[in-house]
């Protein structure tokens, strides 16, 4: 089963130019490496989104985590991807306020929004249609 992550905008810089998606650092500029890598795995879904807690969900890029194992980068303890969804998808009034909306990195459970990222990915990533 895949596993959804979201990732907050202003935390995203350089992810999409260099097929990334980096760890979160703690304010003393540590990363959480058991909590956060060990979630993280091979073909998950992470998407880099920009909300507000009572009003909106703006999804911004959409990606395939593409390996179980971090890399050192100049942005720190990463793991490649490939974006495969860029845009503008904006949900609104999904039955509840977005709790986690300005965390770095979040595990996503609503599936109202899990299935509005799984129908912008491209055909190759979705269910057959019998499912």
């Amino acid at each position: 089963m895949t596993t959804f992550f979201g990732i907050e905008e202003h935390n995203a810089q350089g992810f999409l130019d260099k097929s990334i998606v980096c760890l979160p650092r703690s304010p003393d500029g540590k990363s959480d490496l058991h909590s956060i890598v060990s979630a993280i795995k091979n073909e998950d879904i992470v998407f880099i989104k920009h909300c507000t807690p009572q009003s909106s969900l703006h999804i911004k890029a959409i990606g395939v985590v593409l390996s179980d194992y971090p890399t050192e980068s100049d942005l720190g303890i990463c793991l490649p991807v490939e974006w495969v969804w860029q845009g503008e998808k904006v949900l609104e009034n999904f039955g509840e306020v977005l709790s986690l909306c300005g965390n770095a990195l979040y595990e996503e459970h609503n599936i109202l929004v899990q299935r509005e990222i799984i129908n912008l990915l491209p055909e190759k990533y979705q269910l057959p249609q019998e499912w």
